[in-house]
């Protein structure tokens, strides 16, 4: 039987914590190890933590030391899961008692997936509905291609919360730091680019309707999600043999039309010095990013 990591990252949310952790604690498929990272949150939330110690058969605490980033402490948390299949986790968000025995079995079921994931209550709805028709397995460069490279507004209809295969994880972490809070996509787009990817078209996750949404405009993001995508494109043409310059012109295509949006969000509410951030590519914590092609793209 395949042994199972959990990995919950925790920023700032301390008064949902322990929901969360009660919702994990009746899993009718228990994890073997749950590691619980908080990322120097104002409030340590040891206390809550620790009150679940012997609810799981092996539970570690960790407080950095300074606060790391989601990219950051989402690499710490995982660099300690020793299971065969790693959950990555929310810390507000609450899990049916299925969640990982459905994903277990995906696994199971699906030798060649990377990784498996799911529906999520409380998200967009456009988001959900990208996923109609899809699949209890797709064969990984056309779930790249039909849900996530060059996708509308360069979204992406997976949750933050996956179960990976470790294995794959060790071939391609880190989560880029470059990126920030949309490593993840860069990830699944990566790990769909070595493996096929299983889906539970159930909404086994419940979100937290207050957080992980953004809303306005934000250009360090629309920025990373250019730049992770412009870097992904340019794996799937080498991984598919597909001439890149339509992939680019559709790329730019997108991007042109989201930047556009965005500006005219700005001026339709007034916001007019918030316009040059369309132009602010090089800000601080958004380099440029050089082209480069990683070791192993076709796994």
């Amino acid at each position: 039987m395949a042994r199972i990591s959990v990995c919950l990252t925790h920023f700032g949310r301390n008064a949902k914590l322990a929901a969360t952790l009660e919702s994990l604690a009746r899993q009718s498929r228990q994890p073997d190890e749950v590691f619980v990272w908080d990322d120097h949150s104002p409030e340590d939330p040891g206390r809550t933590v620790m009150q679940f110690q012997r609810r799981f058969k092996r539970l570690v605490y960790r407080r950095n030391d300074q606060n790391l980033g989601m990219p950051g402490n989402l690499n710490a948390v995982l660099a300690q899961a020793t299971g065969d299949y790693v959950a990555n986790l929310h810390d507000a968000d609450l899990f049916a008692p299925q969640l990982l025995e459905k994903w277990t079995r995906a696994l199971d079921a699906h030798r060649s997936a990377a990784f498996v994931f799911c529906r999520v209550a409380g998200r967009n709805g456009s988001q959900d509905q990208r996923l109609r028709g899809c699949g209890a397995l797709t064969p990984g460069l056309e779930f790249n291609r039909r849900y996530l490279l060059n996708s509308w507004r360069g979204s992406s209809p997976i949750w933050g919360t996956v179960m990976a295969r470790r294995s794959f994880y060790q071939r391609y972490l880190p989560f880029d730091p470059r990126f920030g809070c949309v490593a993840d996509v860069d990830m699944w787009m990566r790990l769909a680019m070595a493996g096929d990817v299983a889906f539970v078209d159930e909404p086994l996750i419940e979100a937290d309707p207050n957080s992980h949404f953004v809303r306005g405009v934000n250009w360090p993001l629309v920025h990373s999600l250019r730049r992770l995508h412009a870097e992904n494109v340019a794996r799937f043409s080498l991984a598919t043999g597909q001439a890149l310059l339509p992939l680019r012109v559709r790329h730019e295509t997108i991007f042109f039309c989201l930047n556009a949006l965005c500006l005219l969000s700005l001026m339709r509410h007034g916001r007019w010095a918030e316009l040059g951030g369309v132009m602010r590519t090089n800000s601080p914590g958004f380099p440029v990013v050089q082209k480069k092609i990683p070791v192993g793209e076709t796994g």
